[in-house]
């Protein structure tokens, strides 16, 4: 239950988001996913837990919007499994979870981009979880590209779905190889690295596209571009986090520098 959830704490960094601060900050935090400022209030509420990293509470707020909660809700439980979630099975379970409610919406909103877009991240999550190569054979790895090209089709500048996008391609040309990756799905390393450049132009202030960039340089490159890989970790550590997600993500990000260092 989501009651039972962990929040985000850390006492280098704390977040507060109460009264006008959400919307005075929230072209910095929606840089990557270009969500709209919501007029609800409860909404507004929903994504003020979801960002100050009290995933329990978002995931209670937008589940009771139903519809109109649904993308919060989305955020909510992907980042908590990912990050927070120390069950194996229970992982796979939010995935999964997240999986379903984003299909469910998408038919009865399918112009809404970060259904889309949390659509490909869920089931690319859960793929990378239970084995990229299972994933495969499973289908996920056409799923995850329609999703990301749904979400990009609605809106092109879409940074975090470009990012994913990098990391689609990335994941494959590891998994598959290069020639059956090209083949097969039509995934390159070249796409891979298009698409993380394009995320950093459109959201040079937030630390995920030079994170993600980072893994993806070591998944298709290893050993041969470890100074490129070291740089772009570094940067997206460097860039002030503006919420628990952010932090979340670059805590990872420390960890795996560490290993490489």
């Amino acid at each position: 239950m989501a009651t039972q959830w962990k929040k985000f704490n850390n006492e280098q960094h704390q977040f507060d988001f109460s009264g006008d601060a959400l919307k005075q900050n929230w072209s910095n935090l929606h840089e990557g996913n270009l969500e709209p400022y919501p007029e609800n209030e409860q909404l507004q509420e929903a994504w003020r837990r979801y960002h100050t990293g009290d995933f329990s509470e978002a995931v209670a707020i937008g589940t009771e919007l139903g519809q109109q909660g649904a993308v919060v809700t989305a955020f909510a439980t992907v980042i908590y499994a990912q990050y927070m979630e120390q069950d194996s099975d229970e992982k796979i379970r939010l995935f999964k979870q997240a999986i379903t409610l984003c299909e469910k919406h998408i038919e009865s909103t399918p112009n809404e981009l970060n259904l889309h877009y949390m659509h490909a991240v869920a089931m690319g999550r859960y793929s990378q979880f239970i084995s990229m190569v299972e994933a495969l054979q499973q289908g996920y790895g056409k799923k995850i590209k329609d999703a990301l090209d749904n979400c990009l089709a609605l809106n092109s500048s879409h940074a975090e779905a470009l990012v994913t996008c990098g990391g689609w391609n990335a994941e494959i040309v590891d998994k598959a190889g290069a020639m059956l990756g090209k083949i097969m799905y039509g995934a390159t390393k070249e796409q891979s690295i298009e698409n993380y450049q394009k995320a950093l132009v459109q959201a040079p202030n937030s630390p995920v596209p030079y994170l993600e960039y980072a893994y993806g340089l070591q998944a298709m490159y290893g050993e041969t571009k470890l100074d490129e890989t070291i740089k772009f970790l570094e940067q997206g550590i460097a860039i002030t986090p503006t919420d628990a997600m952010q932090a979340l993500d670059q805590q990872a990000a420390k960890r795996q520098l560490g290993t490489i260092t």
